[in-house]
C-alpha cells in the first residue's frame, strides 16, 4: 500500500471552487425565493419536448396568488431560473417597443382561454366575428408593473470577456446553453388547459417567468440610438425568434443580475402577479369566457 498523501483543498479552495462551477449561485437564488415565499426545487428534472431526454432546470419555483376552490379557479406563478456563474458582464442589446409589441401576451405565460370572440357589423350590414386576445381584453398589458410597461426590448445577449488586455463581446453558445434550455422547460411544465368544453370545467392561469440570473454585471444598449452607450441595468427583457417541434414564434426571458434579483422579484415578478390576482379576484368567471360583447 502506498504512502503517498493526496493533496486537500482549504475551507477557501472548495468555495472557490464551487463558486465558478455555479452550483452556490443556484442555492442562493433558491434561497431568495424562498425567502418570497415560493415553493422551491433545485435541480429539477424535466423531459426535452422535442428529445425526450431527462434535463434539469436550475432553480424551479411556484406560488399561487388566487385560489376560488369552488369553481376552481387558480392563479400561480412559475419560476424557471438558469443560473450562470461569469467572470465577464452581459450586455443586452435592444430598441424600443413598439405600441403593439407591448400588448403582446408573453409566450410563457398561460391562460385558459388565449383569445375571446365577438361579432361585429361592418358597413354593408354584414355580420363578422374577430378575436382579441384575453390578455388585452383583461387589460394585463396596462398593468402597473407587467411587461407591457417595459421601456427596453431586448434582441441579443452577448457575453463580455477579456482578451490580450481586451474586453470582447460574443454570443457564443448563449442559445444552446441559456434560451432553448429554458423553452424546452417553459413547454415542459406548461399547465395542461381544457379545451373539450366551451366552457372550460377548471381554470387556472399560470404566469411563467423564464429568468437567467448572472454572477456579473448587467448592460443593456439601445442599438437604435444614434449615439449608443452601454447603461448598467438591473434587469432586462430580452426577445428571440423560436422555431422547434411544437414551438414557432416569440420568446422572451428576463435576463437579471444576482445583485439585483431581490428587487426583479418584487417589483416584476411579486407585484404583476398581485395586480392580475386582483383583476381575476374581481370577476374570476373572465378567465374561462370565449365569447363577449361586441366592444364599445
Amino acid at each position: 500500500m502506498s504512502d503517498r498523501q493526496f493533496p486537500t483543498p482549504s475551507s477557501d479552495q472548495v468555495i472557490k471552487a464551487l463558486e465558478r462551477t455555479g452550483f452556490l449561485l443556484e442555492q442562493r437564488v433558491a434561497k431568495k425565493i424562498s425567502e418570497a415565499n415560493f415553493y422551491v426545487y433545485t435541480g429539477r428534472a424535466y423531459k426535452d419536448p422535442e428529445e425526450g431526454k431527462s434535463r434539469e432546470i436550475d432553480v424551479y419555483a411556484f406560488r399561487e396568488f388566487y385560489a376560488n376552490k369552488e369553481r376552481d379557479i387558480t392563479v400561480g406563478v412559475k419560476l424557471l431560473v438558469e443560473c450562470k456563474n461569469s467572470s465577464g458582464p452581459y450586455v443586452v442589446l435592444g430598441r424600443k417597443p413598439s405600441e403593439n409589441e407591448r400588448t403582446m401576451q408573453p409566450h410563457a405565460h398561460t391562460l385558459p382561454v388565449e383569445s375571446v370572440k365577438y361579432e361585429t357589423t361592418g358597413g354593408d350590414g354584414r355580420v363578422r366575428f374577430m378575436r382579441k386576445s384575453t390578455w388585452s381584453w383583461l387589460g394585463l398589458h396596462d398593468l402597473p408593473h407587467g411587461p407591457g410597461r417595459d421601456g427596453r426590448k431586448g434582441m441579443q445577449l452577448v457575453r463580455m470577456h477579456m482578451k490580450s488586455g481586451e474586453w470582447n463581446a460574443d454570443n457564443a453558445s448563449i442559445f444552446d446553453s441559456l434560451t432553448l434550455p429554458l423553452v424546452k422547460a417553459v413547454e415542459a411544465f406548461r399547465p395542461i388547459r381544457d379545451l373539450s368544453n366551451s366552457v372550460p370545467s377548471f381554470a387556472h392561469m399560470h404566469l411563467c417567468f423564464p429568468i437567467v440570473v448572472t454572477s456579473g454585471e448587467l448592460f443593456y444598449v439601445d442599438a437604435h440610438a444614434d449615439d449608443p452607450s452601454a447603461e448598467s441595468v438591473e434587469w432586462v427583457s430580452i426577445e428571440r425568434d423560436i422555431d422547434m417541434v411544437g414551438v414557432t414564434g416569440k420568446f422572451s426571458m428576463d435576463v437579471v443580475s444576482y445583485s439585483s434579483f431581490s428587487s426583479y422579484l418584487n417589483d416584476r415578478v411579486v407585484k404583476f402577479a398581485e395586480e392580475v390576482a386582483a383583476v381575476v379576484g374581481n370577476d374570476p368567471e373572465k378567465i374561462r369566457t370565449r365569447e363577449i360583447p361586441p366592444p364599445e
